[in-house]
């Protein structure tokens, strides 16, 4: 049996992503084959499938770190031929083991988590990893600021986490502010939660190592310069969550937001396997507390064939959303 998949080979130095034919024999040895039904586009996936920076870190390797779909093939006791299971997150998958963007996958049963009876397949991975790192942070957000501390910014507004994050702070009663620099998405932002829309050079009022406090907490997506004006503009004890690299991976700033308003700076990881996400993930099922209200309005369908030109688009902060391909 032959099917479509999208491989990723290193030719005279560059990473190359193309649309090819493969049998199960093809793919990195498991004991789950599952039949994709739904995958989901990361920043991370787009960066990898476009060969920006090292994503990928075999060659070849499919790309895409999230899917769900249905077992045709077991050979471990917790699954059989049917069963509806996503697979997402971890070091691996996607990455220096065969991914997502395949109409079949095959795992290591491990890695396999069961899509709960009841919830769509679609929903599972439109979520995913984008909502579920939103959801670490804005957990630590609810453990250390009260919703009556002051506003939350969210930046890189209109992107996939930064939605869920402020679909999120919405729902658990925080003021959100969303920055972004498409101005024209002011609508959409403020349908899913935020209180108001500011622009990226509207964050902090100049470029003085402390500003105006602002900020009681935050949600950067983006790094670089805008993480800087958020650390400057931030309240004394505020809490700024950062997991994002779009504006850049490095980090100018001054010690004074530290010392003089105890300002913290946690870093979020969210790369978790679906296995291991225990009481967060659970609150994001349907009926918890942290499930996105917005969610229909955030995710959105997109065909396999179109998955490359798609890509392509993320990288140039040309979407909103998360997209979800459909197979």
């Amino acid at each position: 049996m032959k099917f479509k998949a999208i491989r990723q080979y290193l030719e005279d130095g560059k990473r190359i992503s193309r649309l090819v034919e493969q049998t199960i024999d093809d793919l990195d040895p498991g004991e789950v084959v599952i039949k994709t039904q739904f995958a989901a586009v990361n920043y991370k996936d787009a960066r990898g499938v476009m060969g920006v920076g090292k994503v990928i870190g075999r060659f070849p390797c499919i790309p895409g770190i999230e899917m769900a779909g249905a077992v045709v093939e077991s050979s471990h006791p917790d699954f059989k031929a049917g069963d509806l299971v996503t697979v997402q997150g971890g070091r691996d998958f996607g990455m220096r083991r065969d991914g997502a963007y395949s109409e079949y996958v095959r795992v290591p049963a491990a890695w396999v988590g069961r899509v709960p009876a009841g919830t769509d397949p679609f929903d599972v991975v439109a979520m995913g990893l984008a909502a579920y790192t939103s959801a670490v942070a804005v957990v630590e957000i609810e453990r250390r600021v009260k919703t009556t501390d002051g506003p939350i910014l969210v930046t890189g507004g209109t992107g996939g986490s930064s939605s869920f994050a402020i679909d999120m702070l919405a729902g658990l009663g925080y003021e959100v502010v969303a920055s972004t620099g498409k101005k024209e998405e002011e609508q959409y932002l403020k349908a899913i939660g935020a209180s108001r829309v500011i622009g990226r050079d509207e964050i902090a009022g100049g470029d003085k190592p402390l500003e105006e406090q602002r900020w009681a907490g935050a949600i950067d997506a983006v790094g670089g310069a805008p993480l800087d004006a958020v650390l400057r503009s931030a309240k004394k004890h505020a809490v700024i969550c950062a997991f994002g690299n779009a504006a850049s991976e490095t980090l100018t700033t001054s010690i004074y937001p530290f010392i003089l308003r105890s300002v913290s700076l946690v870093g979020i990881n969210g790369n978790h396997p679906v296995p291991e996400r225990g009481e967060i993930w659970a609150r994001m099922a349907k009926g918890g507390d942290l499930h996105p209200k917005h969610l229909h309005q955030i995710a959105y369908p997109i065909k396999f064939e179109n998955l490359l030109e798609h890509c392509a688009k993320v990288m140039q902060a040309g979407i909103r959303g998360r997209a979800v391909v459909t197979f």
